[in-house]
């Protein structure tokens, strides 16, 4: 096996996992917030910056739901959502692990041959 052939199978080896799982880049989430006085407005993020979504009671006494992110610096952002916002959201970002679980499952095996 010549220098060139084996590099691009090492290459192939190491980013195809990393390829497939990302190939397209970050993949955003889109949902629509709304304070707790009721105005709404809509907000979208890597679906890899939410770390977590939460429960939330505003000072007026309205439920909420609170997705906090997480970000590189160590400073997040928290955004407000309805409960039925957060099923929705939530959805999305399972669909987002499915495809990339789904992506990663169907890598063909590469053969080193020497």
């Amino acid at each position: 096996m010549n220098l060139c052939r084996l590099t691009l199978t090492l290459v192939a080896i190491v980013a195809g996992p990393a390829m497939a799982a990302g190939a397209l880049g970050p993949i955003k989430v889109t949902f629509q917030t709304i304070d707790c006085s009721g105005a709404a407005g809509m907000a979208s993020v890597n679906a890899d910056a939410v770390s977590r979504v939460q429960p939330y009671t505003c000072p007026n006494g309205k439920a909420l739901k609170q997705v906090l992110t997480a970000a590189g610096s160590g400073n997040g952002e928290v955004y407000l959502i309805s409960a039925e916002e957060s099923v929705k959201l939530q959805s999305q970002i399972q669909r987002v692990m499915d495809a990339r679980q789904k992506a990663l499952e169907q890598q063909k095996p590469i053969v080193i041959q020497h």
